[in-house]
């Protein structure tokens, strides 16, 4: 898998999630657009996009409101038998814990695709490691997380 699709199959399982979850009402999310404006594109081609701009840093990748509380959270994807810190930006940890700390819910949905195991990640355990740590490790997050199961029809169990 490349680079560039490495978050796609996270991506695909979690939209199925929140369409699932919005469709019973059990919580409304969604999944936020990055703030760029395209400035070029190829005519030639297949419109292929030469140069963006981007107005503002995004925070998370999904938002929204579960129980009368507001939701957000991140999604990574690793095939590694860690979760590389170089994966978060700074201001993405700063937003979830705000969020965290006002009485939100925030946290982490972390893919490991050597082991094809979902998680859901505090955002304490996130934080602690950030300045510490290169990465998190694989087992750490199986001993302080929750698994997250696929469930049938490819949805994950996140609320």
């Amino acid at each position: 898998m490349n680079q560039k699709n490495k978050g796609m199959f996270l991506e695909k399982i979690l939209n199925r999630t929140i369409r699932v979850l919005w469709e019973n009402e059990i919580a409304f999310i969604e999944k936020k657009s990055i703030p760029i404006s395209i400035i070029s594109f190829n005519k030639t081609t297949d419109n292929q996009v030469i140069s963006k701009f981007k107005h503002h840093k995004s925070t998370v990748d999904y938002i929204g409101m579960y129980k009368s509380k507001f939701i957000c959270f991140e999604a990574k994807t690793t095939n590694l038998d860690n979760l590389p810190m170089s994966n978060f930006k700074e201001h993405q940890i700063d937003y979830l814990n705000l969020i965290h700390n006002n009485g939100g819910i925030a946290f982490v949905v972390v893919y490991f695709s050597l082991y094809n195991e979902f998680y859901k990640v505090s955002v304490e355990l996130i934080k602690e490691h950030y300045k510490q740590n290169k990465s998190l490790k694989y087992l750490t997050v199986k001993e302080n997380s929750r698994p997250l199961s696929l469930e049938f029809p490819g949805y994950l169990d996140i609320v």
